[in-house]
């Protein structure tokens, strides 16, 4: 059964689908949720009146959730599904830490890098500019015995 739906963009889940995987009683999940300790702008966030339609055909209430509810509520959960679940969202928690710590460490190699060729840009401009004033120097020399040449030639 799949845990996790996409709504509007966002991942959500239901009471009854979390009653399922975990093997418990909707009813119970239903009433974890009334007695959950969160504040009230957290449940009106994370959890919302739904229905679903029951095998006999029946229109049964349950309760949309968003991830961030799932994780509150099933964080109090006990027994083996639960501890399997969070072992799971240990792992994919600390798997997204070091795909984020990667990409910084990345991004602070290209930073050094970036300022290693500021650098080498600034170094590469003081060169060109001292070989454009050089020749300078060296064409007005050049320009001078040039004229010297012509000078004593027309003697």
């Amino acid at each position: 059964m799949k845990l996790v739906k996409r709504d509007n963009g966002q991942l959500k889940t239901t009471s009854k689908i979390i009653a399922d995987v975990f093997g418990k009683t909707h009813k119970n999940v239903l009433l974890s949720i009334e007695s959950m300790k969160c504040s009230g702008e957290f449940r009106a966030l994370n959890f919302k009146a739904s229905s679903y339609t029951s095998p006999q055909n029946k229109n049964l209430s349950c309760v949309e959730i968003t991830r961030d509810g799932f994780s509150f509520l099933c964080m109090g959960f006990t027994g083996t599904k639960a501890a399997e679940w969070k072992e799971k969202y240990i792992a994919a928690f600390n798997e997204m830490e070091n795909g984020l710590l990667s990409i910084d460490r990345r991004m602070q190699s290209l930073i050094a890098e970036q300022g290693d060729l500021k650098k080498a840009g600034v170094k590469w401009s003081a060169i060109g500019r001292e070989i454009n004033s050089r020749k300078q120097v060296h064409l007005t020399k050049t320009a001078k015995l040039l004229n010297e040449v012509q000078m004593k030639l027309e003697y």
